[in-house]
């Protein structure tokens, strides 16, 4: 049966890729017995790459060796001149002083002293898997932010309300309290401005803070779970205000009492008022106000940052447990921070280094084009970059890719391998709009073995 819509459209996107990758790569059927590697040293591999590699193969035994001890012992990884990198260590968990670990951005200090307050979190929890945040009571953020898929929801592409398609998939959840700025595109500075952006999509919630807002205090039970939360009505607690805020601005209680916030706080409190009906008693007004729409993306930035990804034996391993690995998983791990080059990128406690990178898969000019970050920005630099997920997890988060392109995690390690798809900007005539794909993107000359020993160390994350 010919197919037909999406999907012929996402068959094209997929064979424009396969088009520039050298068949016997792609076509490579993988051994599955970890003894069956490669019998020469890779060349043109640095050094920590081949270490433990001789003429018959890879010398496990000499691996266990190299990384029994602690990290700052391990074996060199292979890192482009130029690239700050971080070692491996466990995710700091939530007990930490917030300071240490929430990202240096504009909402740091109030993200920090929201997620050490119980009740917040536990009402961001509430928010997070509620319904009535979308216009018509449809989805929810787990809709598409799912705990047993690592936060995503496993389509290609994230459909919201009446079934409306995006452009781009689900975005992993883990490391955004870490994550500077947010979105695959980093259009929001903060993890409270992230949160809020699905809510305003017409494509995914597709309501407004101001319904919002009035729908949770119409609710039995927002209202005393807010004002447990965070207190008495503030100055953005009015509808009227909960209607500007789309871009949700720091709440008045953090900058402090000034004469500004008085007065600002004075006029919302008699627009509140007057929207009161006179039947309801003066004491359900003050719980219903302690609602507003930057109270809402407090409660629900705070969830967000409290998530961590499950312990896994990687974590095991990074804890000196040596024997949490097996073989195939050890070499996959080596190879992934040598040979591979995986660390240039997927490096420190999330494995990622918050940044954004074009690895070739923008599709300038052909159908399903996403420029990425520099459709935020409309700086060329920024041309068909995204921001670099965290790979915790990452076996439970597919399909992979910004555009949810590969299904199939071996299938991925092996368009790595061949340097992805080509993307060199036309030199007659220049267009000064073409996307240049990331240096640090290689051939690697990894075999078909040492792809399955990379795949079997991934599910280990």
């Amino acid at each position: 049966m010919p197919l037909r819509g999406k999907s012929r459209l996402r068959q094209n996107a997929l064979a424009a890729v396969l088009h520039a990758i050298p068949l016997a790569l792609v076509l490579a059927t993988p051994s599955t017995a970890s003894g069956q590697q490669r019998a020469a040293t890779p060349s043109g591999i640095a050094p920590s790459a081949a270490a433990c590699h001789d003429p018959a193969g890879w010398n496990i035994a000499c691996l266990r060796a190299r990384y029994s001890g602690p990290t700052a012992g391990w074996p060199a990884p292979t890192i482009d001149v130029g690239v700050q990198w971080h070692e491996w260590a466990p995710v700091p968990p939530v007990a930490d002083p917030p300071l240490q670990w929430t990202a240096a951005n504009s909402g740091q200090a109030e993200l920090a002293a929201d997620v050490a307050r119980p009740a917040i979190v536990a009402l961001g929890q509430m928010l997070f898997f509620d319904t009535r945040l979308s216009r018509k009571g449809q989805i929810s953020c787990a809709s598409c932010h799912q705990p047993q898929r690592a936060f995503t929801d496993g389509l290609p592409l994230a459909v919201g309300e009446d079934k409306l398609m995006g452009r781009r998939r689900s975005t992993p959840l883990y490391a955004a309290p870490f994550a500077p700025r947010l979105f695959w595109d980093g259009r929001a500075s903060s993890l409270k401005e992230q949160v809020m952006g699905p809510l305003h999509d017409p494509r995914e919630m597709n309501h407004d803070a101001a319904g919002a807002v009035a729908r949770l205090r119409e609710s039995d039970m927002y209202p005393a779970r807010f004002l447990d939360a965070f207190g008495g009505a503030t100055a953005a607690s009015s509808p009227a205000t909960a209607s500007a805020s789309s871009t949700v601005a720091p709440a008045s209680s953090a900058a402090g009492s000034t004469a500004s916030a008085s007065a600002s706080a004075s006029a919302s409190a008699s627009a509140s008022a007057a929207m009161i009906p006179t039947a309801q008693a003066p004491g359900a007004s003050t719980t219903a106000s302690a609602i507003d729409a930057d109270r809402l993306a407090r409660a629900l930035a705070a969830y967000v940052a409290s998530l961590r990804p499950g312990k896994t034996r990687f974590d095991d391993f990074l804890a000196g447990r040596v024997d949490a690995l097996d073989d195939t998983e050890l070499l996959g791990l080596h190879l992934f921070r040598t040979q591979a080059r995986c660390m240039n990128c997927h490096n420190g406690p999330l494995l990622t280094d918050h940044q954004f990178h074009n690895i070739g898969l923008s599709f300038y000019g052909r159908r399903n084009q996403d420029l990425g970050r520099y459709e935020a920005t409309r700086d060329p630099a920024d041309l068909g970059k995204f921001r670099t997920p965290s790979l915790r997890n990452v076996a439970q988060a597919g399909p992979w890719m910004h555009n949810g392109l590969f299904p199939d995690l071996r299938g991925l390690l092996r368009m790595y391998n061949a340097g992805i798809g080509r993307e060199t900007p036309p030199a007659d005539p220049p267009d000064p709009y073409a996307p240049r794909k990331s240096e640090h993107i290689k051939p690697l000359d990894l075999s078909p073995a040492e792809i399955d020993a990379l795949l079997a160390f991934l599910k280990t994350l």
